[in-house]
């Protein structure tokens, strides 16, 4: 490919896109504040840029994956970010940073010529694994059409969902908080079960089999909590992190929340005892912890 793409941040969703860009011919440039990371994508062919600066004087397609809102507009609008790069007129924000964040970067770089898509991804490190990375892009339409090669050489399933920054990341911080209230009550229901005599794999079978399923107990339930593996490549504090932020999105915009904040009343809770760096499946070990002792007399298995 002849054009020059720019990716930063090469972490646990960045490097494996990065990679696909490489698989698919695309020149590309990138930077990270973890050096290994940068090595590594060296190794496969990627160059190194010193800074988010030096990424956009080098491509005029520039991509950010990157783990929080102030971190994304430090790279995109500081000193040494994106904005101060010569050549990039294309940027492509694939984190998960909020309306309100997606919308200051974008007016920023309209004022230098540069075009902000909003471009999250979602599927995790094992959706990318199994070929289910989902890209969703609110832009214009003739700026989705200037990356769309781009996009389509990192992601399975590309989405163009809206025209105007911030409406994509209105809709995946809706996919984020129904996958951790998802997660959530299935872990509670399975815990009930259990406690009721029930063993946790007929209980998820006899829910995947019925209308409770999600791919919580699809997917999650079986890979990661039956198995007692706990490694989806995704750290708890991140989905927190979106859960916070989906709340605070629907506060915004006037509508009702109630379900929302009592799943977000159980992150911030995991978060504030120290399991934030943990992997997100983790949560199941948080929400067993907080079940209250039988009654006197009574034993595991016995239905009140």
């Amino acid at each position: 490919m002849s054009t020059r793409i720019g990716m930063i941040g090469i972490g646990d969703m960045g490097r494996p896109m990065a990679l696909r860009l490489l698989r698919a011919g695309f020149a590309l440039t990138v930077h990270d504040t973890n050096p290994a990371a940068v090595a590594d994508l060296v190794a496969h062919g990627a160059q190194q840029a010193a800074s988010a600066r030096d990424v956009g004087s080098q491509a005029e397609i520039v991509l950010a994956c990157l783990p929080s809102p102030a971190i994304s507009e430090r790279v995109a609008l500081g000193e040494g970010g994106v904005i101060e790069g010569t050549a990039v007129r294309h940027y492509v924000e694939m984190s998960t940073i909020g309306s309100a964040t997606m919308e200051r970067i974008a007016s920023a770089l309209a004022a230098r010529g540069i075009a902000l898509l909003d471009a999250p991804v979602s599927g995790g490190p094992t959706g990318e694994r199994a070929g289910r990375l989902t890209c969703f892009v609110a832009a214009p339409r003739a700026a989705f059409e200037q990356v769309e090669a781009a996009l389509r050489g990192l992601s399975d399933r590309l989405f163009h969902v809206g025209e105007t920054p911030g409406q994509a990341q209105v809709l995946k911080l809706a996919n984020n908080m129904l996958n951790a209230a998802n997660l959530s009550l299935a872990i509670e229901m399975v815990l009930m079960a259990q406690r009721a005599g029930i063993d946790e794999a007929m209980a998820i079978n006899v829910i995947n089999a019925s209308t409770g399923r999600s791919r919580a107990t699809e997917e999650t339930f079986k890979a990661q909590i039956l198995s007692r593996t706990f490694n989806t490549g995704a750290k708890l504090s991140i989905l927190h992190k979106d859960v916070v932020l989906a709340s605070e999105q629907a506060e915004a915009l006037g509508v009702e929340h109630g379900a929302a904040d009592a799943v977000r009343a159980i992150w911030d809770a995991a978060v504030a005892q120290g399991h934030g760096g943990e992997d997100l499946s983790r949560i199941y070990h948080f929400i067993a912890g907080q079940a209250t002792p039988l009654r006197a007399g009574a034993h595991q298995g016995s239905v009140p």
